[in-house]
């Protein structure tokens, strides 16, 4: 696969704009009622954030759509790369949080609710478990992509552009929907649906006339989602008695502001050329990691948030301490990736040697 330095770098953004999300989601939450400063201050970072996830499909339809799969190989990397981690991070997050929070007694209360089955069917099969949500949706996604490529090739290319607006806006329906208090959809495998006319446009946008549209154009209808964003949020809590449906819904990754946000910042970095090598060394040294930094980032945040809590009374320095925690918390996920990656080559590299004519076949998540 070509090098995309521009789309790599969006990529790297994105993860970080997930974890800004999970930094600031605390300090929102607990400063909402109030509707001080710091909600303020919070609001924003959340607010420029929510482009995270809509980005990350995006980029995978971008690469995903473009050539037909051999089923047998494609479903076979699908497994190892995306489905078998995705169960065991969901373990390690079930045993982090009875040892961290419960001990003995966070255990013999994990085997009193159903053990690892819940687990798999809070993650699976409804609409729970913690940040990793977004792995059986992004499964799902993938394993629609075949069929997807098959009707793209059938129906050509501008159907297909059409039928992913359809998808768009069946999500964007759903979204208004079930924040008025009626969800379609309540399993995160099969929220995939919901996110087709992401995974869609992320291939087709770029073949259409839209591209030509320039950079500052781009750019203004991000800056302008992203701050309509910000205040319509700021209204619908501050007014979350009189309105007829959920405050948060502006943040939805399939409310009308934040599809327009994802897909101007999207289209934006399409247009962008990396020429500076500093930036394409880090692009391309992070890309490789940003989904073990998505599954360990949660409980880096847990320990690092922690760590500034007990040294400053974070409520004070919110402006600058979000950010800053941020940047912490991708860094540590950054390097205990390499430090995983290392011990996993060494490994690797053995058993290589022991049995030469063995190959390692690489994960479709450095394709996403």
């Amino acid at each position: 696969m070509d090098r995309k330095d521009n789309l790599d770098l969006l990529r790297c953004l994105s993860i970080l704009m997930v974890i800004v999300i999970h930094v600031s989601a605390t300090h929102l939450i607990e400063n909402a009622t109030a509707m001080n400063t710091n909600f303020a201050i919070a609001n924003f970072y959340d607010s420029i954030s929510r482009t995270a996830v809509p980005l990350f499909v995006l980029l995978s339809g971008y690469f995903t759509l473009r050539k037909s799969k051999k089923l047998t190989v494609y479903f076979k990397k699908l497994t190892v790369g995306l489905i078998i981690p995705t169960i065991i991070w969901m373990v390690l997050y079930e045993v982090f949080e009875f040892i961290d929070v419960g001990g003995w007694n966070g255990f013999s209360q994990f085997i009193e609710d159903g053990g690892l089955w819940t687990s798999f069917d809070n993650l699976f099969l409804n609409d729970l478990g913690r940040h990793l949500w977004f792995m059986p949706m992004f499964i799902g996604l993938q394993i629609l992509a075949p069929l997807l490529i098959f009707i793209k090739e059938k129906m050509g290319e501008v159907a297909f552009f059409i039928l992913g607006l359809f998808f768009l806006a069946v999500g964007l329906l759903e979204a208004f929907f079930a924040f008025r208090g009626t969800e379609m959809i309540v399993a995160n495998l099969f929220s995939c649906v919901l996110y087709l006319g992401y995974f869609i446009l992320g291939y087709s946008l770029s073949k259409t006339i839209l591209s030509r549209l320039k950079k500052i154009v781009w750019f203004t209808l991000f800056t302008l989602s992203t701050t309509a964003i910000y205040f319509f949020t700021e209204w619908a809590i501050e007014n979350r008695a009189e309105i007829s449906f959920k405050p948060l819904y502006f943040y939805d990754y399939l409310s009308i502001f934040v599809v327009i946000a994802a897909i101007s910042l999207f289209m934006l970095f399409t247009k962008i050329k990396i020429h500076t090598q500093a930036l394409q060394k880090i692009s391309r040294g992070i890309t490789p990691h940003i989904f073990f930094i998505y599954f360990v980032h949660l409980i880096v945040l847990r320990y690092v948030t922690r760590f500034f809590a007990e040294i400053m009374p974070l409520e004070d320095h919110l402006s600058w301490a979000i950010p800053l925690m941020s940047l912490i918390i991708f860094i540590i996920s950054y390097l205990i990736s390499l430090v995983f990656n290392t011990i996993k080559a060494f490994f690797v590299k053995k058993k290589r040697s022991e049995i030469p004519a063995y190959k390692v076949s690489h994960s479709p998540i450095e394709k996403i």
